[in-house]
């Protein structure tokens, strides 16, 4: 047993291409033993076969030689009984016959001496035979043939031939010899044949033992490989298996052995071993991750240091931890946090440097392990008894080698492995979130005196204004006086030089005031760098923005109002210009609040506020969108613009399509206003980069390009390739700034690659379909109160008639139609909080013929509406108590007050939430009267008695089956038109309320269709329904007709519906036209404005023409210089500074090189009003400055001045 110990012990140490080598080999052997056996019978059964194959032979040529012999004696005979030629020739012929087949006889007779000896006694008798018998014959014949011979000779020699024949020289006994051989050779063959079999019946045998010797050997390989290979492999792949599945309580065999499976088996010790500290790294990091995460969301310190003592101490099993702050004031350790932790008399919560360990912790600043720990020291309390700990470890809290505090931890077990690691790298993430902590605490303080200094500065701007107001009276003054004494021109220059030490006066005011505003920017960048260290103060200022939606729209809401209710001139007493001022002033306030709703869009996205309506879209159709809204601007262009759609883009993706036509009208734009010749492209195709397939849309244009490091500033909000004062394109810098975030909150990027000079490529990816948990997120968002949750519900209200008694007694919130409202009286319900607004809603109600009752909060406003039934309600969401929503789902739920049509006016952007709410319209603040009035005759829209006729006009067959499936009701019917020339041939018979017009139709365009409206003196309003965006000229030529026509650009479908109801139930009326009159100093003057805004040029020209000034306009400063060459008659010039092509200051110095023109009065206008700007442009070759916003009067007396002088 021992030996077969030692054996097997010595095999397993074998290496496994030994144990396979010898495996192989014994086989082998077996193998060729075998074949080596076979070989041998084979052998012998080839030589048995063949010696009775050449007996075969051999029999059958002594039976052809028997046959042989009995020929030749049948043609002796007949030689002898008819001697002729012939028979004689016949018989030499089988003779010969007959020797050469004795000859393969004797051939095959071989070495045998048996048939040899035969064959020799054969020879002798045939020899004799033919000496003996056949030669007397042969001669007798042959004499016969050449004379006759007597017939008894003939005779004699026959008869004796036929004697001789059976004797024993006779051709018998020839016979018989061969029949000797024959059976001597039959006898030789049958023991052949015998042979033969014997020897296959043993090959047989053979063949059967090998194979069984085979399956024996092959059985005891296989299960010598089992036992040395396999079974040892397949165990330790198994335990791989297990420690692959995180099993660390295996145990690893066959450790001692010495081939490769020992080595794997020491191998996955190792791995054991690795994976065992790996699993504990990845839990400390984890865990620490965790806590991390935690100790972020503390606000406090005594917050902190609680959340990190009752978190470490349950990670480690710790039953009682405690946590020191340090106060380098006082160089305390002061007891901020604890775990488990009972007090004691003779225990002091603070500690002084070098005092106990926690004091030599901190004095030390090195971790200290006490174990074992004496009885006395402390005790882990619980409800069942009490214990002294095994172990206490106190670590020092040290950021930037700056004391912060000290831990303090004891349990029951020594702290050892992954514990002891967790608490070692847990010291410096609590010192750098509790040194985070303080930073912020300290920063906020620095933000509130921040806040304090801007105040006052905030008073000292008001105190600049009131002289600014004080120098505005002295200038009207001025004026007064300059036009009194308009013959003295020595009078003029005085008070034009007391004008201008009023200016320096003003200037010195506005140095004073920037030199604070340079003092407040260094206290804003300190404050900002020391608030660079919170990850979160972005996201403070995102929220901020966000939230204070309201509060920037509100100031504009009064403007936009006012600014309508002057443009629509009920009084009948303005002007066709003075009304088209106002609409300047209120397309400005439009564009104001553009800008802001960018700002918002930006802050809303990064606040995480954005919501999205995803919806399925067809790829084509967007495709084919795009093609109609941009095509217009590359053939006006003169650009190539074409779009590719790859085969196997997918049909269909989900996103929002608002927010995707936002981007791609961005990305188109830009390509067109930066590319001036050449061709903008646009790509769709399959997109791998992202998880469940992706849409790529690719800009590509062959404009000016992007410098390489402008390329990633292009995407910071407010950031622009050219901000110098020539630059040629305009722009505030939040296009792609806002385009990439809408990207991402799609799921998506865009990225750009571009070589200046040569052109860009913007990308931009989406996914095919929006992710379940994107989803899910969305609806939690959409879902969520966005006004003070904290409130609850307030409780259904019951209509009981003791409501209008408490209605009664109530105070009204302001005073409106409730005591006067009659039977048959369409009523409004106001629910708004803010009294003025609310005020403002009240007088357009009025206006419009209906009554009005208000409320100023959501409970008084339900109780309003069970009780006067209103015709329908305008709801505000943010009100105290009871909010809109809340409100809404009131109504909705109590079938008394359903049937009441609801409309938002709302600061917050909820759209989609109202919708789904029930309401008829959002309107989001600030809104113009038509807005309102629109969301007035929205809530009447169900009370109207006739049905109102709408004409779409669209070349699409599918964008006019969208607005006829979007504005078609029972009260509304559409009607449609695919060209300009259908629409005015049906408008030439029938009667409509509104048109939807596309810009871009065959044949006669949008414009020429709105033109030729006017001409007919139609005033149908008309909705401009377009997504393309409108060129400045295309802007201008609108706007003529801006009495009758919306101009929408790229707007919502929920928009639209808003615009077509306001228009169907808007009254219009035209205004009354009031001549304006010139003014007599300025009138037949030649101007020359220079200007690259549009809108700068229509109102300053509106305002120049009407006092009689001839105005000749340009739109940059090579443009200012031809216009002087082709009127050399101009007296002056007004020149802004910040233009494309050539700037202001290069165009003042070009004018000052001709000549004719050194005198010319240039009055420069700019945007900057720093210090240094009027020395600089005096400097380029201006005579007086002006900054804007431009005061008119300062404008118009300054003109006056200089064309006296002139």
């Amino acid at each position: 047993m021992a030996g077969a110990q030692s054996k097997s012990g010595w095999l397993q140490n074998l290496s496994v291409q030994s144990k396979i080598v010898g495996i192989i080999a014994l086989l082998l052997a077996c193998f060729l033993v075998s074949l080596g056996v076979t070989r041998m019978t084979v052998w012998r059964i080839d030589e048995q076969r063949a010696s009775a194959e050449q007996l075969n032979a051999f029999i059958k040529e002594v039976n052809a030689s028997a046959r042989a012999i009995n020929r030749r004696q049948i043609a002796l005979m007949r030689a002898a009984f008819s001697p002729t030629e012939l028979n004689l020739k016949h018989y030499h012929t089988t003779d010969e016959a007959f020797s050469e087949q004795l000859q393969q006889v004797r051939k095959l007779a071989g070495k045998d001496p048996i048939l040899v000896g035969q064959f020799e006694r054969v020879h002798l008798l045939n020899t004799s035979w033919k000496e003996q018998v056949a030669g007397p014959v042969v001669a007798i014949v042959s004499r016969s043939l050449g004379s006759s011979l007597p017939g008894a000779e003939l005779n004699s020699a026959l008869g004796s031939f036929l004697s001789t024949e059976v004797t024993d020289v006779g051709s018998r006994a020839i016979a018989a010899g061969l029949d000797q051989m024959l059976a001597t050779s039959s006898a030789r063959l049958e023991a052949a044949q015998d042979n033969l079999e014997s020897g296959e019946r043993l090959l047989g045998v053979i063949n059967l033992s090998a194979l069984l010797a085979a399956c024996c050997t092959a059985a005891g390989a296989i299960f010598m490989m089992s036992r040395l290979l396999s079974t040892p492999l397949r165990q330790v792949a198994l335990l791989m298996e297990r420690l692959a599945a995180h099993d660390h309580s295996i145990v690893v065999t066959y450790l001692d052995r010495r081939d490769e499976v020992g080595t794997i088996s020491r191998a996955l010790q190792v791995f054991k071993a690795m994976a065992i500290e790996t699993y504990d790294n990845n839990w400390v990091k984890t865990e620490l991750a965790g806590l991390s995460r935690k100790l972020q969301e503390a606000k406090e310190s005594q917050e902190f240091a609680q959340t990190l003592v009752s978190a470490v101490s349950g990670l480690v099993g710790a039953g009682v931890g405690v946590f020191y702050s340090f106060d380098p004031d006082n160089g305390l350790l002061r007891l901020r946090g604890s775990y488990g932790y009972k007090d004691r008399r003779h225990v002091s919560p603070e500690y002084r440097l070098g005092e106990g360990l926690v004091g030599q912790c901190a004095l030390e600043r090195s971790t200290i392990i006490l174990s074992p720990v004496p009885e006395d020291y402390v005790r882990i309390h619980s409800g069942t008894g009490e214990a002294s700990p095994r172990a206490v470890i106190v670590l020092p809290i040290v950021s930037k080698d700056q004391l912060l505090g000290v831990l303090e931890l004891a349990s029951f077990e020594p702290l050892e492995g992954r514990r002891l690691a967790l608490v070692e790298e847990l010291a410096p993430l609590a010192a750098i979130s509790f040194d985070n902590l303080v930073r912020a605490r300290r920063t906020l303080a620095l933000l509130k005196q921040t806040q304090e200094q801007t105040a006052e500065l905030r008073a000292a701007e008001e105190e600049l204004r009131s002289q600014q107001e004080e120098l505005r009276t002295t200038n009207e003054q001025i004026h007064a006086q300059s036009q009194r004494l308009v013959a003295s021109e020595e009078e003029l220059r005085v008070q034009a030089q007391e004008l201008q030490q009023a200016n320096d006066i003003l200037r010195r005011n506005a140095e004073e005031l920037e030199k604070q505003k340079s003092h407040l920017a260094e206290l804003q960048a300190e404050t900002q760098t020391k608030a660079d260290d919170l990850s979160r103060a972005n996201q403070y200022k995102s929220q901020f923005l966000a939230n204070m939606s309201h509060e920037l729209r509100t100031p504009l809401n009064s403007l936009l109002i006012l600014a309508q209710d002057l443009a629509e001139n009920r009084g009948g007493n303005l002007d066709e210009d003075q009304i088209e001022a106002v609409s300047i002033i209120h397309d400005s306030g439009a564009n104001l609040l553009r800008l802001i709703n960018e700002i918002l869009d930006l802050s809303k996205v990064e606040a995480g506020k954005m919501e999205l309506v995803r919806e399925p879209l067809r790829v084509a159709d967007f495709a084919r969108r795009m093609e109609r809204n941009f095509r217009h601007m590359a053939d006006e262009k003169g650009l190539a613009f074409t779009i590719d759609v790859a085969p196997d883009v997918p049909p269909v993706i989900v996103t929002d399509d608002g927010k995707l036509e936002q981007i791609t009208n961005n990305l188109l734009g830009n390509a067109f206003k930066f590319t001036a010749s050449g061709s903008v492209t646009v790509a769709f195709t399959a997109c791998a980069d992202l998880a469940g397939g992706g849409l790529a849309i690719e800009v590509t244009d062959s404009g000016i390009g992007i410098p390489p490091h402008k390329l990633d500033a292009i995407f910071e909000a407010f950031e622009q390739v050219d901000a110098s004062t020539r630059r040629q394109y305009g722009g505030t810098g939040l296009g792609l700034a806002i385009s990439r975030r809408l990207a991402v909150l799609l799921g998506g990027d865009v990225t750009v690659r571009s070589t200046e000079g040569a052109g860009s490529t913007f990308r931009l990816i989406l996914p095919v379909a929006a992710d379940a948990e994107g989803q899910a997120a969305a609806a939690r968002e959409a879902s969520s109160p966005r006004s003070s949750a904290a409130a609850p519900a307030a409780p259904p209200i019951a209509g009981t008639p003791e409501r209008p008694a408490y209605i009664a007694r109530t105070q009204p919130f302001l005073a409106d139609d409730r005591n006067v409202i009659a039977s048959g009286d369409k009523v409004v319900l106001i629910v708004e909080d803010d009294a003025a607004f609310c005020r403002s809603l009240m007088g357009i109600v009025r206006r419009k013929g209906y009554r009005v009752v208000a409320a100023g909060d959501g409970e008084t406003g339900l109780a309003f509406a069970r009780t006067y039934n209103p015709t329908g309600i305008l709801l505000d969401v943010m009100l105290p108590g009871m909010d809109g929503w809340q409100v809404i789902e009131a109504l909705k739920k109590d079938p008394a007050t359903r049937h009441i049509p609801v409309h938002f006016v709302s600061a917050l952007e909820e759209a989609p939430r109202a919708r789904e709410a029930g309401a008829v319209g959002f309107l989001t603040k600030p809104v113009g009267q038509a807005d309102l009035n629109g969301a007035l005759e929205r809530l009447m829209h169900f009370a109207a008695d006739r049905r109102r006729q709408v004409l779409v006009v669209d070349d699409d067959p599918t964008a006019r089956f969208s607005v006829r499936k979007l504005v078609a009701s029972a009260s509304i019917e559409v009607h449609e038109a695919e060209s300009a020339e259908d629409a005015l041939a049906f408008l030439g018979q029938h009667d409509v309320d509104c048109i939807v017009l596309d810009l871009g139709l065959p044949g006669m365009s949008g414009f020429q269709f709105v033109e030729e409206l006017a001409a007919r003196g139609s005033i149908v309003p008309v909705v401009i329904y377009s997504a393309r965006d409108l060129t400045p000229e295309e802007s201008l030529r609108l706007r003529a007709y801006t009495d009758s026509i919306v101009i929408k650009g790229a707007r919502s479908p929920e928009r639209l519906l808003d615009e077509v109801s306001l228009f169907l139930h808007s009254v219009r009326h035209a205004p009354d036209a009031i001549p304006a009159e010139p003014d007599g100093d300025l009138a037949g003057r030649r101007l020359l404005l220079v200007d690259d805004d549009m809108r700068n040029i229509f109102a300053l020209s509106k305002v120049l023409r009407g006092k009689g000034i001839n105005v000749i306009l340009a739109s940059d400063g090579t443009k200012a210089l031809a216009q002087l060459a082709d009127h050399p008659d101009t007296e002056i010039v007004l020149m802004d500074i910040m233009m494309p092509v050539m700037d202001g200051y290069e165009a003042m110095g070009e004018i000052r090189k001709n000549p004719a023109f050194a005198k010319l009065p240039i009055i420069a206008l700019t945007a900057k009003a720093m210090t240094g700007d009027r020395e600089k442009c005096i400097a380029a070759g201006a005579s007086d400055y002006l900054s804007k916003p431009i005061d008119v009067p300062k404008l118009l007396s300054m003109i006056r001045v200089w064309l006296a002088r002139s």
